[in-house]
């Protein structure tokens, strides 16, 4: 059914409400709700030509002003602050990023790793502002026309493009009573089952215990949201199986720089190991847990060395920090 909400979920009679007020009965129901963006409380924000990333519709709204505008600006330094970004600039418009980050990707893979990839963007003329956030937006008339930051900074648009991260939409399941875990997910099995045996989880909702870890954990990329619809898909036939496909993303930054990034789900812990090199744009970076497990592996410009690194993960492989940067995984 098209166009039609889930209003309420009863797990204990196994119905679900729809916005048509007919109720549906479920021998088993997926919860895949996902995330509400992040909206930040702005001065300015209602203004026309301010906008959030998550559905079909926004990406056509950002478009369509972004083309028509002289400069956009983008908050924040992200993944997905950096893919707009270049995505624009790609397609003509002239782009400006402010961020509270000092270098983009700073948060995901560290400052050294981070500047890799801002040196990318501005070769490419978008302008990056780090260590810095929005204050307010400014216009005259119903538009927005500035973009006023924290530390004093005045940038003229006609565009801008909020990227402040996403909350996982409990919403529904906080009202079935299921439970909410700590990161702010509904809590699920390895299984992907939640607190009500009928109900399972998948995608941007789903916080799931870890087989890898050991622990919950919520993770916010479209591959994983996809893997775990089939594993929450063959248990809810009874098949009974733990999630354990890695987490994976992948990005080009509009063909500039393309990166594949795969973990076990918790996050790059450390300064990693290096192969190759950040100057030539081609390089691995191994992250190593406290016991030495490789833990997490980012690859630009080498495809070949991301199919070990997975299986290293998988296997939990112990390594050695010297070993490891010294070796080839597999040819360039």
């Amino acid at each position: 059914m098209v166009r039609t909400s889930v209003m309420k979920l009863d797990p204990g009679e196994r119905i679900a409400r729809l916005s048509t007020r007919e109720d549906v009965h479920f021998g088993r129901a997926l919860l895949a709700t996902g995330a509400n963006v992040r909206r930040l409380r702005v001065e300015g924000s209602e203004l026309d030509g301010v906008h959030y990333l998550r559905a079909f519709g926004n990406s056509d709204g950002i478009r369509a002003d972004a083309y028509a505008a002289e400069r956009v600006v983008v908050v924040g330094g992200s993944y997905l602050a950096c893919e707009v970004a270049a995505t624009l600039t790609a397609r003509g418009a002239r782009c400006a990023m402010v961020m509270q980050e000092d270098v983009t990707l700073e948060r995901a893979f560290g400052a050294g790793i981070g500047r890799f990839f801002q040196g990318v963007l501005e070769e490419h003329n978008v302008e990056v502002l780090g260590g810095d956030e929005l204050e307010r937006l400014e216009g005259g008339g119903e538009g927005v026309e500035k973009v006023v930051t924290a530390r004093g900074r005045e940038l003229a648009c006609e565009c801008v493009v909020i990227a402040a991260g996403v909350t996982p939409d409990v919403m529904l399941a906080r009202s079935a009573g299921l439970e909410i875990g700590e990161s702010g997910g509904v809590a699920c099995s390895s299984r992907l089952e939640t607190s009500a045996p009928v109900v399972f989880a998948a995608g941007d909702v789903a916080e799931f215990d870890s087989p890898h870890l050991g622990r919950p954990v919520r993770i916010e990329h479209w591959d994983v949201a996809r893997e775990q619809g089939r594993t929450a898909a063959r248990n809810m036939v009874g098949r009974g199986v733990a999630h354990e496909a890695l987490p994976y993303f992948w990005s080009d930054l509009a063909d500039w720089a393309s990166l594949e990034y795969v973990s076990d789900g918790g996050s790059p812990p450390g300064e990693p190991v290096l192969r190759g090199s950040l100057e030539e744009g081609a390089f691995s970076a191994f992250w190593l847990a406290e016991d030495g497990r490789l833990a997490s592996a980012l690859v630009v410009g080498r495809p070949a060395d991301l199919g070990e690194a997975q299986q290293m993960i998988a296997e939990r492989s112990s390594l050695h920090r010297g070993t490891l940067a010294a070796a080839e995984l597999s040819s360039a």
